[in-house]
């Protein structure tokens, strides 16, 4: 990996995409009327407001892997968090936690920023992203989607689908020394040790779970309770075409009610 901490796998779970909705709303910020959204209000508040958009537009970074169907967002934390300056995330919009230190309210409209852009991309205007009693998001009725972010990029990735659930996103930096210690030690079975060579363990272990991240969130309305990462494992690998294929543990309550399921990945070390 590239030097500096900031390589890092991204894994994304293959997507499924149909049906159609559309939705509209606008809420009252300093006095004027601003359409509804987190986009709409972080181009608001900026000063000088003449350069706003291409100040937010220059935020967003390339995401390397293919969407087929879909719609995908990323952009820098880093970069958000010095376009924003003095401005607290949380005064954005009250769907961000006030309570969290800055770097968790960031990640938080990062990933809600980035949402917005992916429903954008579908083609789905004005739509906002809202979150269940869980805290977990509630996308648009016809609409899957995921979000995922790191201590420097985050990203989300939407598509048209009839199912909740098919989608899913993740990306983590690199595992060594004591962290990779604990992803093989909670996250592998036998199956996903034995794709651990000794020259790259960081790598695959990362990738094992990031797949599996990204896997579990795909799934997460089919399983109605946490699962554990040892209930599912590597049962293929094809490395050099970044694809990885997720099956659940032989014997488990998944076994017969959930195919094997394929995770696209890529390495990066510029984000």
């Amino acid at each position: 990996g590239a030097a500096g901490g900031r390589s890092r796998w991204r894994a994304g779970a293959l997507l499924l995409c149909a049906a159609f909705a559309s939705m509209k709303g606008y809420h009252i910020m300093s006095g004027a009327v601003v359409p509804a959204g987190l986009l709409p209000a972080l181009r608001h508040v900026l000063s000088p407001p003449d350069d706003a958009v291409a100040r937010v537009a220059a935020l967003w970074r390339p995401w390397p892997l293919p969407v087929a169907g879909g719609s995908v967002a990323a952009l820098s934390l880093p970069a958000l968090d010095a376009l924003l300056g003095d401005i607290v995330p949380a005064s954005l919009h009250p769907a961000i936690p006030a309570r969290c230190v800055r770097s968790r309210q960031l990640s938080f409209l990062a990933g809600c920023l980035c949402a917005e852009q992916a429903l954008a991309g579908l083609p789905l205007t004005a739509a906002v992203l809202d979150r269940d009693p869980s805290g977990r998001p509630r996308w648009p009725a016809g609409v899957t989607g995921s979000i995922t972010h790191s201590p420097t990029l985050a990203a989300a990735v939407a598509a048209w689908s009839p199912q909740p659930d098919g989608l899913g996103v993740d990306c983590e930096p690199l595992a060594a020394g004591g962290q990779l210690d604990d992803i093989v030690s909670a996250c592998c079975t036998a199956a996903d040790r034995a794709c651990l060579p000794s020259r790259a363990a960081g790598t695959m272990a990362t990738l094992i779970f990031s797949a599996k991240e990204a896997g579990y969130k795909a799934l997460s309305h089919r399983f109605g309770r946490i699962v554990d990462f040892t209930e599912f494992e590597v049962c293929q690998l094809a490395q050099d075409a970044g694809q990885l294929w997720l099956a659940p543990v032989p014997g488990s309550e998944w076994h017969r009610r959930i195919q094997p399921f394929a995770v696209q990945f890529t390495f990066d070390a510029d984000s």
